[in-house]
């Protein structure tokens, strides 16, 4: 019963990565108020505010799944994950993408090392060929008190993507 299940399960598999598109490259993105509308200072601008790490998207469709792991160094090591699923439109040669999905951080050197959340994100990519170079901005989500777009700190990000 076991083969069959991973047979079938297999055979479901295949067709869905051949037909769908997936991405690979490297991100960067600096804890920024610009979309808040607060005034920027380039006085300000600190290391320990950046985060890089990697990016992977898998896009079928309108559908498209991401994982982002982010290392931030300052004040506080931490390794984030976010993981999000959304909507992808391509319009020529834009793609413009809007997802969500819960977030896990592990602080380095914490006495309570593992936190977990959720975050929405907004994006648009130009797609060059099997290149995409895109802009996104990533926000946490608090869900008890309401979604206040206006006092909540995000992320401002480009990334690099390699297409398959």
């Amino acid at each position: 019963m076991r083969k069959l299940v991973l047979i079938l399960a297999v055979l479901a598999i295949v067709p869905v990565a051949v037909f769908a598109d997936l991405g690979v490259g490297a991100a960067a993105f600096y804890k920024s108020p610009v979309l808040l509308g607060q005034p920027i200072d380039l006085g300000s601008l600190n290391v320990d505010q950046f985060s890089f790490g990697g990016d992977v998207r898998f896009k079928l469709g309108w559908f498209q799944a991401e994982g982002l792991l982010l290392y931030s160094a300052g004040d506080v090591n931490s390794l984030n994950a976010y993981l999000d699923a959304g909507l992808a439109l391509d319009v020529a040669i834009l793609r413009l993408s809007l997802g969500a999905g819960p977030n896990f951080t592990y602080n380095f050197g914490e006495s309570s090392p593992m936190q977990a959340g959720l975050n929405a994100k907004v994006g648009a990519d130009v797609m060059l060929g099997p290149v995409s170079i895109g802009a996104s901005y990533l926000m946490a989500l608090n869900l008890e008190n309401g979604i206040h777009i206006g006092t909540s700190s995000g992320l401002l990000g480009i990334q690099i993507l390699f297409w398959m």
